[in-house]
């Protein structure tokens, strides 16, 4: 039977042994599969695919983990509405904002209204939430909570309420995550995923199934996956590789001074594979490539990035390239401890884990980006409501890309549902359809049949005292040729 005990009233407390689900409010959390402290992940398991908005710091699922969150339901007045940025190209901010406008102004697509009740809508998302591991689901799944909760308190999605069920699955257990998203999909009866943009690994068993029953999976985050992976149902706010293959070599033409560098990878498809676009961009760049480090896994970089650094240091690079943040965070310490200043560049790695991490030692020599989120000083309402919402339901929250990916999945999954319903096949034709989309927290998205990675520009960011700053953006400098 599962446990009910409670470490507080109002903080619930799932035991990490396989049991039942337990309903938690409007969440369910199964406790499923926890891994043996220790046990490596299969070569399949490892091999397909790499989370780029977080650092996966490699820790296992314990063997009797624990988890705790709040999860009461709260509503919290939308915050006051200010002038957004017009984006060129793009339509005005007005998707993805919760209850009307602070302005008073006439309601908008994507904006959800009370029109009386009507069947809830069940979204699934399966993230890790036991032992270490927590550090990367807790705050997506609060994240996600946040925006189903405020917006059941404005009256749902055209008088629709939402209701979130969540299984726990760990960074790389394929099998457990495949069996939770059947629950989900043949128990639960939820319309479709949302936010499991850091179980990637995990999730190469899963996106054939969905794409079989036809459901939607909706990444309010940047994922690394093929095309393949990316599937008719599979939907991801970031820019497509191409994009990041031209824009990784200017990030270096244009925010260092080196001409020679070292580029190290982890020796994964999802990473070899863009090697052969990547190579011409920096020679195109003038650029040169004095040495290519590979790592055969994430959890070796501990202990194999100061040699790679020796190396890259001899051969002459003036800094160097990651295509993976967990490289690039544990480089940069490494370098550190060698007292080599080089520029590290690389993807993506926004989160509290990575200033946890790397903090002042990467002040000034860091240089990474949004994954096509917007930078949190962008003065939206959408911007702004997201983190008046988290200040007052998670006081001391987390406020970076890892929290705002999973915002901008419920904006995304949300603007949909409102134009749709609950009717599946008219959701995903409706995501095709989107162009120049706007919600004040992300670049503008584009999608298409051919196009399951929206967003069309980048914020260029970097660390100063311990924190992100902004670099440069919106950009966009084109894709490499394919």
């Amino acid at each position: 039977m599962v446990s009910n005990r409670r470490s507080r009233p109002d903080r619930p407390r799932v035991e990490g042994r396989p049991r039942p689900c337990v309903e938690l409010e409007d969440v369910r959390v199964a406790a499923r599969g926890a891994r043996r402290a220790g046990q490596r992940p299969s070569a399949l398991a490892r091999r397909p695919a790499v989370v780029v908005l977080l650092l996966v710091l490699g820790t296992a699922c314990s063997q009797h983990p624990t988890v705790s969150f709040d999860l009461r339901a709260i509503s919290f007045p939308t915050p006051p509405a200010v002038a957004a940025p017009t984006t060129s190209g793009a339509r005005p901010s007005s998707g993805g904002l919760i209850g009307a406008p602070g302005t008073g102004g006439a309601r908008t697509p994507g904006t959800v209204v009370g029109s009386g009740s009507h069947e809830t809508i069940a979204l699934g998302t399966v993230l890790p939430l036991q032992g270490g591991q927590r550090n990367w689901g807790e705050p997506v799944l609060r994240t996600t909570q946040a925006f189903i909760d405020e917006t059941n308190a404005n009256g749902g999605i055209n008088g629709h309420p939402l209701k979130l069920i969540a299984y726990n699955a760990c960074l790389t257990c394929q099998d457990e995550a495949l069996q939770a998203v059947r629950r989900l999909v043949e128990q639960d009866h939820v319309f479709a995923i949302v936010n499991t943009y850091v179980e990637v690994v995990a999730f190469q068993s899963v996106i054939d199934y969905l794409n079989k029953a036809g459901v939607p999976l909706i990444q309010g985050a940047a994922e690394s996956q093929t095309s393949a992976a990316l599937s008719p149902v599979n939907f991801v706010t970031a820019p497509s590789g191409l994009f990041w293959a031209r824009e990784l070599p200017q990030m270096v033409k244009r925010f260092t001074t080196a001409t020679k560098i070292g580029l190290t990878y982890v020796d994964v498809p999802t990473e070899t594979n863009g090697l052969k676009y990547l190579r011409p961009e920096f020679a195109r760049a003038g650029i040169t490539i004095v040495d290519e480090e590979n790592v055969a896994a994430e959890e070796d970089a501990v202990t194999n990035m100061d040699s790679i650094v020796t190396r890259m240091r001899a051969r002459g690079a003036q800094a160097v390239v990651s295509t993976n943040p967990v490289l690039l965070v544990y480089g940069r310490l490494a370098a550190s401890r060698q007292n080599w200043s080089a520029k590290w560049v690389g993807l993506a790695a926004w989160s509290k884990l990575v200033t946890d991490a790397c903090g002042h030692t990467c002040d000034n020599s860091l240089i990474t980006e949004t994954a096509g989120l917007s930078f949190i000083n962008r003065n939206t309402p959408q911007m702004n409501q997201f983190k008046a919402v988290l200040a007052r339901r998670f006081p001391g929250g987390e406020i970076s890309g890892l929290t705002l990916g999973a915002w901008v999945g419920m904006q995304l999954t949300s603007y949909v549902l409102a134009e749709t319903g609950p009717d599946r096949s008219a959701f995903l034709r409706a995501m095709e359809r989107i162009r120049n989309l706007d919600l004040g927290t992300t670049a503008p998205l584009t999608f298409g049949p051919d196009r399951h990675m929206g967003a069309t520009a980048d914020m260029i960011i970097g660390l100063q005292n311990g924190d992100y700053v902004p670099i440069a953006g919106p950009v966009n400098y084109g894709e490499a040729s394919s």
